[in-house]
């Protein structure tokens, strides 16, 4: 902070310091110390960091709140007048902005302005004002918002992704098959569970900011933030005789791994039960081959993360969007979680929704079908394909999405939106993949695969049935999305912060 020696014993400095130490999720981070460096999961070092990360967080967090509660007018600009005061983004103070929101201390109205109508605009609308009005808590008494993610699980909001199991620093939370569960008895009720969850609230404005690299803070109505869009499919042999589509996901790993551009990356394998997943952590492009093909079971493969915080390594992950929110969540609240630093690389998959196990073999049942005869499955053109050495079987859409995860229905992002590059089939031609380029990232890991002749690609435009029914499904998701949700909120059941 641009705090002058005088200030920093001001009676207002000293608030925020003694406001951040009392924040719940401080306490308990300090009380809790030999519990955590027992578990094991962090060492003293880590741990150590995680705790001086947080505090300068929540520091910052009660320097804005207090900023505010001096000034006459609460709009954008007096956002930007404290980014500048302390040398930080707008997108971080935005970040803070969201804190505050989630924790009832302040009201935000946002005023938006017309659609944009440059050509990568996506439907986004730009925020054009906004005001803030302090609710009057103090935040000393205020109980903490940042509950064990068990809310979370009972609420059926819970994603699957299995990042609070990933990081949880008493390894005391399990997601299998979609469902999570916690055990209370090694729970010290941290917060960390709650605070990088998807489903608990997630700060859209700001990863749409941080993905874009922008000041400005935009709403997207469709597929999100991007740059190019390709359709593409896969030159490797070894790949296009088993992937799903194009295999670009697969080709993409094959390439970091050949080229030593990582040293892990996070996936899904099909486990010795047939067609049911697990996290896999791979190691080399040999392999990647084992994880081809789309998996429509819920698998917690961010559950993986604790198996990777001792050594510093360069990580990829390929995930489907609510993993990808996750991860960008965690980086723009980042504490210095280890495993969480070592991500390079979010690869992220188209995905309208998921089953558990137990529907998948429902599914199987309508289509007359031993799941173990099932070579590969398919969504596409409103049906579920089923394919067998015997030809392929399929069933409408609609059903079957009584046997899809109710959670799965509180998602509005079916692109991946998160991601540095996302890939999936709707828009492209049958063999091929939608490829959508968000950040430089995935921008140089794109054309690497183009220059290294690993794939072929075409723009979008080239292509059909193109980008006009890439849009429309996704537009499809967010509505049956914000029906669910106003339905859960008329019952007065508990619902993602988005």
């Amino acid at each position: 902070m641009n705090m002058s020696l005088e200030g920093k014993f001001s009676w207002d400095f000293l608030k925020i310091i003694a406001d951040a130490l009392d924040s719940y999720r401080i306490r308990v981070l300090i009380d809790s110390k030999d519990d955590i460096v027992d578990a094991g999961i962090y060492n003293e070092s880590q741990y150590n960091t995680i705790l001086f990360n947080m505090f300068n967080e929540e520091k910052l967090k009660f320097h804005l709140l207090n900023f505010l509660n001096h000034q006459k007018e609460k709009h954008l600009k007096t956002l930007s007048k404290f980014s500048q005061n302390n040398s930080i983004t707008l997108s971080k103070t935005y970040s803070l902005l969201e804190l505050l929101k989630n924790e009832n201390l302040i009201e935000i109205e946002e005023i938006y302005d017309e659609k944009d109508s440059d050509t990568n605009s996506n439907d986004n609308l730009s925020l054009k004002d906004l005001s803030i009005s302090i609710n009057k808590i103090n935040p000393v008494n205020y109980r903490t918002v940042y509950e064990p993610v068990q809310v979370i699980f009972d609420s059926k909001n819970c994603s699957g992704c299995g990042f609070c199991a990933g990081i949880c620093p008493m390894n005391c939370i399990n997601i299998y098959n979609g469902f999570g569960k916690l055990d209370k008895d090694k729970c010290i009720k941290c917060g960390l569970c709650y605070l990088f969850c998807p489903r608990s609230f997630l700060p859209t404005r700001v990863l749409n900011m941080t993905l874009e690299n922008s000041t400005k803070i935009k709403n997207y109505s469709k597929i999100g933030y991007y740059s190019e869009i390709y359709s593409a499919r896969t030159k490797i042999d070894d790949i296009s005789k088993i992937c799903q589509d194009g295999g670009i996901s697969s080709t993409s790993l094959y390439y970091l791994f050949d080229k030593e551009e990582i040293d892990f990356a996070l996936g899904a394998k099909t486990s010795r039960t047939p067609w049911r997943p697990e996290p896999l952590l791979m190691k080399s492009k040999e392999d990647v081959l084992s994880t081809a093909r789309t998996k429509y079971v819920s698998n917690a493969t961010l559950s993986l993360l604790n198996q990777l915080n001792t050594t510093p390594s360069k990580l990829a992950v390929v995930g489907v969007p609510c993993m990808m929110q996750s991860i960008l969540k965690s980086e723009i609240y980042g504490i210095g979680i280890p495993s969480v630093s070592n991500v390079k690389y979010k690869i992220g998959i188209f995905c309208m929704e998921s089953f558990s196990y137990e529907s998948l073999l429902k599914i199987c049942e309508k289509l007359n079908l031993n799941i173990k005869k099932v070579k590969k499955m398919d969504i596409n053109k409103g049906k579920f394909f089923a394919y067998t050495a015997d030809g392929v079987s399929n069933i409408p859409i609609k059903e079957i999405s009584e046997l899809a995860r109710p959670d799965c229905e509180v998602c509005y992002d079916l692109t991946s939106e998160s991601a540095d590059i996302s890939i999936g089939s709707t828009g492209s031609p049958p063999g091929w993949n939608t490829v959508i380029i968000r950040t430089k990232i995935g921008k140089e890991l794109f054309n690497n695969l183009i220059k290294n002749n690993l794939v072929e690609a075409k723009p979008i435009e080239q292509v059909k049935p193109g980008l006009s029914l890439l849009q429309k499904v996704a537009t499809s998701k967010r509505n049956k999305c914000d029906k669910h949700i106003d339905s859960k909120l008329n019952d007065n059941l508990r619902v993602p912060n988005y």
